[in-house]
């Protein structure tokens, strides 16, 4: 093999790595180490794209997920390193800060994470949000009334 067969094939492969090849997608994160996904415990992590992911049961998250939650209480885990940089906030649907059952904690990115607790008087629809940068996250509607605790 010549050497400028090698330095083409050297520099094919950089390309082909350093453009995501190989079939994995740049939209998906692993949970964050140490949280425990489940249907009150919403793990979140930022992809490459800049935008929240969410995994609850399912086995892989879902970048801005659209979530459907019965009262009760829900935590959004943010304690994954891609946080860092990208504290949630709950929007009314017409954009407004909404702080009524919500109770922040920690940094994200280390220990941050996001409770909220859904009663009757919560508005049926939310918004989970960067306050640094927009269109990272996704819609809440809630079931009010059910006390399942449930997340679809």
């Amino acid at each position: 093999m010549t050497l400028k067969k090698l330095s083409l094939i050297s520099i094919s492969l950089f390309i082909f790595t350093s453009c995501g090849g190989g079939g994995g997608s740049s939209s998906y994160n692993p949970p964050a180490a140490g949280c425990t996904p489940s249907v009150t415990n919403l793990c979140i992590t930022v992809n490459s794209e800049r935008k929240y992911v969410v995994q609850n049961t399912s086995s892989a998250g879902v970048a801005q997920k659209s979530l459907t939650l019965n009262a009760g209480t829900y935590v959004f885990d943010q304690t994954d390193s891609s946080n860092s940089g990208h504290p949630l906030i709950i929007l009314t649907a017409g954009g407004a800060s909404y702080e009524t059952g919500v109770t922040p904690s920690g940094t994200p990115g280390t220990d941050g994470k996001t409770q909220l607790v859904i009663t009757a008087s919560t508005p049926t629809s939310l918004q989970y949000q960067c306050s640094v940068h927009e269109g990272m996250g996704g819609t809440i509607s809630l079931i009010v009334g059910s006390q399942s605790n449930q997340v679809d």
